[in-house]
Parts: structure tokens; C-alpha cells; sequence
């Protein structure tokens, strides 16, 4: 009886120390667990850490890289405005013009390796598309056409575009309004008010990328109806387009690679008397602008961008009307990045 007890109580006792043990796995698992579990959250928090870190110093680069920009365009401005304050002395805009300086006239002094690239563009020595809009305008139509012909863009380029800025519902031939754009897929409608980007007429025409760079090189797209060029300024292409609208066939090669420096369009007409019948659409100076430009700071980064002015003929105000930061320019010495 005394051996069956003890028995009994050794297997009490075994039973009690497998019970411990298994206890004692259990809360080590549990440990573990929970140091896993824990591991695994600080390693979230850390690279969720180095997200928000690298999230802001991507932002402030960007942002002085902004600053920078908006520095130029101001730098830019001051140029236009000081250009108008001395127009008594010189009445006329040229690409010979302080303006027209590629010169920045400042260094970052404690950045080096900063560099600044910028180029500008008298907007009047263009074609303005938005001229097709004008009513009242004899020659835009026939000038565009003649444009387009020294590229032998498609035929009906100038009805398509004047048809997308109209407000009417009339189709000119070859062009289209919203009955034929709404079979497009997907459908749209002509807005019906004047074209702000070339991007626009991927909507309606097609071009390959010469003809897309001959409209870059020769055609704008001003906030306004009005077709006036510069005659100090004016390309040869577009000043042949012009005259051959009103029916004169004149090289004007010479012309426009002379030093131009008109003072009136009356003493232009008077040295050229085949300008006369382009007189409504001559000026010696312009109102419109572009700036190209790109700034690199080691560091920080690179940012291109492209600014449109208008300047106040009356009072010299300079305004940008249009950013874009979406374009990369290409530079004869490209930037060391």
C-alpha cells in the first residue's frame, strides 16, 4: 500500500514538472511573439521616418529651386520694365537690347558648380494663331496658310484652328466643330475661345516632330486676336508669309539679317514702300515675352521652366501669364549633372 502511494506521488510530481515546462515554452513563445511584433513596428516606424525625412528635403530643394526661378523671372521683369522707362531713348525693341541679354550678371558665390542658363524670345517676331480668331483680320487665314506651306503642314490646319477658337457653329472647309469631334473617342467639344498651349491641337491635328518644331519656331499663341509683328524682330519665314498674303513677292533675306533699329513704321514704309500694305500689322516694338530657363544647384537639383510676359506699352507693368515647368531645355553646353 505504502509503494502503490509513493507511486502515485512520482507521478504527481512528474506530471507537475512536464506542467511547468510546458508553461515555461509557452511564455517564452509568447516573448518572442511580442519581440517580433514589436521589431517589426519599430522597422515600419523607422522607414516610414526615413519616407517623411526624404519627402521633406525633396520639398525645401524644390522649393529653392523655385525661389531661384522666380528670381530670374523677376531679374527678367526689372529688364522689361527699365527697357520701356528708357523708350525715349530707344523706342524700338531688338534682339540687340539689354533684354535680350543670355547674360545673368550674378554667381552664387558660396554654391559652386551652380549654374544658370536662360534665353529669350521676342513673342512679335511670330506668327500668332490666335489671329485666325479676328473677324476683322484680311490676311491671318491666307499669312497661316503660307506658313504652312513652306512646311507643307496639313491644308486645313488654319480652318481646324479657327473653328476650335470661334464661337460659332459654322464649319469652315475643311475644319470642325462639336458634331465632328463628338464621334471622336473619346468625344469632346471645341472650347470655343482662344488657344493657350500648342498641346491643344494634338486634340484636333496631327503633326510629326519637324512640323511640331517648325510651329515652335515660327508660331505663337498670345492672349489676344490682334496680328502685329515687330518689325525689328519679325522672322524671315513670317515676313515672307505676310507679304505673300497680300500678294507681294519679295526676298527679304537681306532685310532681316540687317541690324534693325526702326524708330516708326512710317520710315520703314518710306526705305520699303512693298511694307504699306502691311502697315495695320507693323510695330517697332512688342508687348510679349518669353523666358527659357534652367538652374542647377549641386544638392538641390535641376528645374527648367518657361515664362510668357506681357508688358503694359502704357505704363510698362511686366506680368507672367503663363508657367510652365513641364518642358526640359536642351543648352549648347549641357549642364554638368
Amino acid at each position: 500500500m505504502t509503494h502503490l502511494k509513493q507511486h502515485f506521488n512520482n507521478m504527481r510530481s512528474q506530471q507537475s514538472t512536464v506542467s511547468r515546462s510546458r508553461n515555461r515554452g509557452v511564455a517564452v513563445l509568447g516573448v518572442l511573439a511580442i519581440v517580433g511584433v514589436t521589431g517589426m513596428l519599430a522597422y515600419q516606424l523607422v522607414s516610414l521616418q526615413s519616407v517623411s525625412i526624404s519627402h521633406v528635403q525633396l520639398t525645401k530643394s524644390y522649393d529653392q529651386l523655385l525661389a531661384y526661378a522666380s528670381g530670374l523671372e523677376e531679374l527678367f521683369s526689372a529688364r522689361l520694365f527699365q527697357d520701356w522707362f528708357e523708350a525715349e531713348d530707344r523706342p524700338f525693341d531688338n534682339y540687340n537690347e539689354y533684354w535680350a541679354s543670355t547674360d545673368i550678371g550674378f554667381e552664387i558665390s558660396d554654391i559652386e558648380e551652380s549654374e544658370f542658363n536662360i534665353r529669350v524670345f521676342d513673342l512679335q517676331s511670330h506668327f500668332n494663331a490666335n489671329a485666325l480668331n479676328d473677324a476683322d483680320s484680311l490676311i491671318a487665314g491666307t499669312a497661316f496658310n503660307n506658313l504652312c506651306s513652306k512646311m507643307r503642314l496639313p491644308y486645313n490646319s488654319a480652318p481646324k484652328i479657327q473653328d476650335w477658337i470661334d464661337d460659332d457653329e459654322s464649319i469652315q472647309a475643311g475644319g470642325g466643330e462639336d458634331f465632328e469631334y463628338s464621334r471622336y473617342n473619346p468625344p469632346f467639344r471645341t472650347p470655343n475661345q482662344l488657344i493657350a498651349d500648342m498641346s491643344e491641337f494634338d486634340y484636333f491635328l496631327t503633326f510629326n516632330d519637324e512640323e511640331a518644331q517648325f510651329l515652335k519656331d515660327h508660331v505663337v499663341l498670345l492672349p489676344t486676336s490682334q496680328l502685329i509683328v515687330n518689325i525689328n524682330t519679325v522672322s524671315e519665314l513670317v515676313l515672307e508669309a505676310l507679304l505673300a498674303s497680300v500678294d507681294v513677292q519679295e526676298n527679304v533675306s537681306s532685310f532681316v539679317n540687317d541690324d534693325r533699329d526702326f524708330t516708326d513704321v512710317e520710315g520703314l514704309i518710306a526705305d520699303y514702300p512693298y511694307m504699306e500694305a502691311l502697315r495695320p500689322n507693323l510695330a517697332i516694338s512688342s508687348n510679349f515675352f518669353r523666358l527659357e530657363a534652367t538652374v542647377y544647384i549641386p544638392n538641390l537639383g535641376r528645374i527648367d521652366f518657361t515664362s510668357e510676359f506681357f508688358r503694359d506699352p502704357d505704363a510698362g507693368d511686366v506680368t507672367v501669364y503663363k508657367r510652365d515647368f513641364g518642358k526640359r531645355h536642351e543648352w549648347e553646353e549641357e549642364l554638368e549633372i
